[in-house]
C-alpha cells in the first residue's frame, strides 16, 4: 500500500489559524460530489488510495519532544514545539468507512496522545472506529451540508439522524463539538440544521468551492443544484458571488447573534464576520497562532498595518522560518521566509491575507 507524509504546514499559513495539517488518508471513500479536494486537477497526478505513514509523525514528535531538538528555520518543527493545535481532516475525512479496516487515525492518535498533542478532528462520520480519544486534548468540527439525506450529493455519508446521536454521545463524554455548514448550498443549508444542532458551542460556514478546471465537476455541480455559472466569481476556485453568499448567510448570522452563538465565516473574502479570532472556532481550539488574518482583524481592525502584523510574526519567532516549498515553483517569486511572503504581498488586493482582500458591502448590517 502507498503512503504519505501526513503531517505538513498548510500554504494558507497566513488566513488560517490552525496551519498544522494531518491528513491519515489520500481520497475519501465516503465520495461526496462538491467535494473540491478529490476533483482538483492538481490531484489527477495519482488517484490510488494511500494511508499516512505515521512513523514520520513518530519520529518528528520524539525529536522535538524528547530529543528537544527544533529546527529554528523549520515552519512545521517551530509551530508544533509551540504546541499549536493541528487540525485533521483538511483533505480526507479521518473517520472515513475505510477507517474502520486500516485504523490509521486511531493509531495517529494513539502516537500523539503520548505527547499530549491537542487535535482538531473535521468528520462527516457518526463512529471514531474505537480511537482512544481525549476530551481534554482533542475536540470536534461535524461536518453538515444538508439535513435531507441527499445520496446524490453525499453517496457513502451516514444519514443525518446516525449523526445527531453521534453528536450527543461526544457531548455526553465531554468532548467540545462544532458544526460546520460545509459547504453552505443554497436550499439545501436551512436553518433547520442550526435548530437540530442548537446547543453546539461554535457554528462555521463555508461557501461552496467548485473547480473550475475540472469541466466535468463544475457543470455536474451547478446543473445538480440549479445554480447559474454567472453566479460564481473565480477566487483560485470557483465561489459564488460575497453578496450572493451573504444573502444567502444573513439569516444564519442574524440569528447567531441574536442567541450569543459564537460563528464564523471562513470564507476568505469574509473574515471579517464572526465573533472568533481563529476561523476554527476559539473554543474548539488549544492555541492558534496570531499572525493570520482572522487574529489580526479581531485583535486590530479591518485596517490592521504591516508592522502590526510583523510585531505579531516576531512574536511567533516564525517570521525566519522557510515556506517557499509550500508554493508551486510560479507562486514562489523568489520569497524564502514567512517574512518575506508577507512583505511581498501584504499591500496586494489579491491576497487573501491582506485588510484590502475582504469584500465589505456598506449596505449589509453584518
Amino acid at each position: 500500500m502507498k503512503t504519505f507524509n501526513p503531517l505538513n504546514v498548510s500554504s494558507k499559513f497566513a488566513i488560517c489559524g490552525l496551519p498544522i495539517r494531518v491528513d491519515t488518508y489520500k481520497n475519501c471513500s465516503f465520495g461526496c460530489k462538491y467535494c473540491f479536494a478529490n476533483n482538483r486537477v492538481i490531484c489527477e497526478y495519482d488517484k490510488d488510495f494511500q494511508v499516512g505513514n505515521l512513523k514520520q509523525i513518530e519520529h518528528k514528535l520524539k525529536t522535538i519532544f524528547d530529543e528537544g531538538k527544533v529546527d529554528c528555520k523549520n515552519f512545521l518543527d517551530t509551530l508544533i514545539s509551540q504546541r499549536i493545535t493541528w487540525h485533521c481532516g483538511g483533505m480526507s475525512d479521518p473517520f472515513q468507512p475505510l477507517e474502520g479496516r486500516y485504523h490509521i487515525t486511531k493509531d495517529m492518535i494513539d502516537i500523539c496522545n503520548g505527547y499530549d498533542i491537542s487535535i482538531l478532528f473535521s468528520t462527516k462520520s457518526d463512529t471514531v472506529y474505537g480511537a482512544n480519544i481525549d476530551p481534554k486534548l482533542h475536540t470536534f468540527q461535524l461536518s453538515v451540508t444538508n439535513i435531507e439525506n441527499r445520496i446524490d450529493l453525499e453517496p457513502n455519508v451516514p444519514d443525518i439522524q446516525s449523526r445527531l446521536k453521534f453528536y450527543k454521545d461526544l457531548k455526553r463524554a465531554g468532548f467540545r463539538v462544532g458544526i460546520r455548514i460545509q459547504p453552505f448550498i443554497p436550499n439545501l443549508a436551512t436553518m433547520e440544521i442550526v435548530k437540530m444542532f442548537v446547543v453546539v458551542v461554535y457554528f462555521c460556514l463555508v461557501g461552496l468551492n467548485v473547480v473550475r478546471h475540472n469541466k466535468e465537476h463544475k457543470e455536474y455541480l451547478i446543473n445538480l443544484l440549479g445554480l447559474n455559472r454567472e453566479d460564481f466569481t473565480q477566487m483560485g476556485l470557483l465561489n459564488l458571488k460575497p453578496d450572493i453568499r451573504l444573502k444567502y448567510y444573513e439569516p444564519f448570522i442574524h440569528y447567531f447573534k441574536e442567541h450569543n452563538i459564537p460563528f464564523s465565516i471562513a470564507d476568505n473574502d469574509l473574515h471579517y464576520i464572526g465573533t472568533n479570532s481563529c476561523c476554527c472556532g476559539d473554543r474548539l481550539v488549544s492555541k492558534s497562532t496570531t499572525f493570520n488574518n482572522t487574529a489580526m482583524i479581531k485583535r486590530y481592525g479591518m485596517d490592521y498595518t504591516k508592522e502590526q502584523l510583523d510585531k505579531e510574526l516576531m512574536d511567533s519567532e516564525c517570521c525566519n522560518c522557510k515556506c517557499n516549498q509550500l508554493f508551486t515553483s510560479n507562486r514562489q517569486e523568489g520569497c524564502t521566509t514567512v517574512q518575506e511572503f508577507y512583505d511581498k504581498r501584504f499591500d496586494r488586493k489579491s491576497s487573501p491575507f491582506s485588510p484590502k482582500f475582504q469584500y465589505t458591502n456598506m449596505n449589509n448590517n453584518l
